[in-house]
Parts: C-alpha cells; structure tokens; sequence
C-alpha cells in the first residue's frame, strides 16, 4: 500500500535528550532517597514519572508523595533542557529531514513528551513541520498504548497500513506491533539496535539519510 503519512518520536529520535532525561531522573531518585545502577537507570528511563516512582515504591516497600516526585523530575529536565538548548539538541541531519520529508509527506509528532518541554525544543519553523503534534497531555492512556498513534492517524486522515512510525525506543517498537504500524527503527536513542530488532523493523537506520534514502527506495 502507498505510503501517505510519516510519523516520529521526538526524545531520542529527532533531539539528543536522552541524557538530559537519565541526568534528571538520576538527580530525583537521588533527591528521594534511593540509588539505582545506570543499567537499571537506563531501563527506568523509558518510563513516565508516574511509573518510575510506583517502581521505586514497589522495590522500597515504602511510599512518598507522588506528586512532589513527578513536578521535580519534570521540573529538573525542564531546567536541563533550556541549559542545554544554546548548544543544540537536534541530531545532525534531523532539521533537513523534516523539511525534505515534509515536501512529500504530511508528518505528525507522537511524542511521551508534554507540550512545556516542546516549546522549550520547537521553534515556530519546526513546529509547521507537523501537521499534528500529540503529546502526553493529549491522551489518557500514552506510549506505549496505541491511543497516541490512533489519535495522530485520525488527524491526518490516514490508514495505519499507510503509515510509517520512526522511532528509538522499545516503547515506540510496541506501540507500532501492537496496532500494526510499520517501525523504523532509529539508533542513538535509549534502546539499543538488538532491543529494538525484537520489534521487527521494516528498517534500521544510524542517521537521516539512511532514512531518507530508505524511503525514496522503498515508497517513491
């Protein structure tokens, strides 16, 4: 079937902030009392606040106020992202890809992210990119759930067999099998390129090019 539609994660796959990520949620694990080795740190990392404190109750038997531990790691990245932001957090080759792809294909962002660290990242010319852009605020249930891709599929009045998801995670690699969507799989995010195979990838790529070449071949 013809593809119609491009969409794309953003942490990880479009913007190097998967260390900035692992930076907070090791400074609010510090900041709550516990400790974690950096694979277990890496792992947690894929999950929301919510799930990354419910996590630490379970193996501590012990609790503390949720929200005061989802407001500081939100709080922390939010500092660590405008810190950051002078420096650049776009992968080399990501800005292009939205402009070239963006001629051929309308695209969507089906991010974990909420919309105050978008704005921290987007500036107006990136933002037009997208024709939609949903975000954890906009869902009930998020990644890995399908709800988030359901959703950006209905905006952009598409089929899910005539999509493509790119993503770096093995949250991004489920949701896709568990509706039937096709995955790109994008390495140099969180999961590593055997994590992320276990999802059946129509592709592996290290780079933009790699996609867009990829995309020329296969869908032009």
């Amino acid at each position: 079937m013809k593809l119609k539609a491009v969409l794309l994660d953003l942490d990880g796959t479009l913007i190097d902030s998967i260390p900035l990520i692992m930076e907070s949620d090791l400074a609010t694990i510090k900041e709550f009392g516990f400790s974690v080795s950096h694979q277990k740190l890496r792992e947690l990392s894929n999950l929301h606040s919510r799930d990354i404190a419910y996590y630490l109750m379970d193996l501590n038997r012990t609790n503390f106020c949720l929200e005061d531990f989802i407001e500081f790691r939100r709080s922390y990245f939010e500092k660590l992202l405008k810190k950051h932001k002078v420096n650049g957090l776009w992968f080399k080759g990501a800005k292009n890809f939205l402009k070239e792809i963006n001629e051929f294909f309308p695209l969507a962002l089906v991010t974990g992210s909420r919309h105050r660290f978008i704005n921290q990242v987007f500036d107006k010319s990136t933002r037009n990119y997208f024709k939609s852009i949903i975000t954890s605020d906009d869902v009930e249930h998020k990644k890995p759930d399908i709800e988030p891709l359901q959703i950006a599929i209905r905006k952009l009045k598409v089929k899910k067999e005539e999509i493509v998801f790119i993503g770096d995670s093995v949250i991004d690699g489920l949701m896709c099998q568990r509706l039937g969507v096709k995955f790109i799989a994008k390495i140099g995010g969180i999961s590593t390129e055997n994590q992320l195979k276990k999802f059946n990838p129509i592709f592996v790529a290290r780079d933009f090019s790699e996609i867009t070449s990829f995309l020329a071949r296969v869908f032009s």
